[in-house]
């Protein structure tokens, strides 16, 4: 189940965000997550977890632009789950609830975006 990360969720966020390259510092987590708080209009982040789970494994982030963009700046599931049709789960999660949009990645994120509409068709 996908949904959109609450302030309670912060500490979980963050403790799933670390596990990002280059967000192992606490210093850039802690911009990164400041960056969604700012712009929170056009940023949004996700948190996902198995049907039938309790605990949050997965977090993405999103970047909007428009109505009919999104751009995933971060997509990181716990290594418990770290396997490619969770985070094609998680996709399609996220596409479900925004129809309209074309999801697209960064250098970061694009691979796994590619890898996951091979798997849809």
């Amino acid at each position: 189940m996908l949904r959109i990360a609450r302030h309670d969720d912060e500490k979980t966020v963050m403790g799933i965000l670390s596990l990002w390259p280059g967000l192992k510092e606490i210093s850039h987590l802690r911009s990164e997550l400041n960056d969604y708080r700012q712009y929170a209009g056009k940023r949004q982040l996700f948190v996902w977890q198995r049907r039938g789970e309790n605990q949050v494994q997965g977090v993405l982030g999103v970047e909007f632009y428009q109505d009919d963009l999104a751009v995933i700046r971060h997509i990181v599931l716990t290594p418990a789950v770290r396997q490619p049709k969770f985070y094609y789960n998680m996709l399609g999660e996220f596409q479900e609830q925004y129809p309209n949009c074309f999801i697209m990645g960064t250098i970061e994120t694009q691979n796994i975006i590619n890898q996951w509409r091979k798997f849809q068709s």
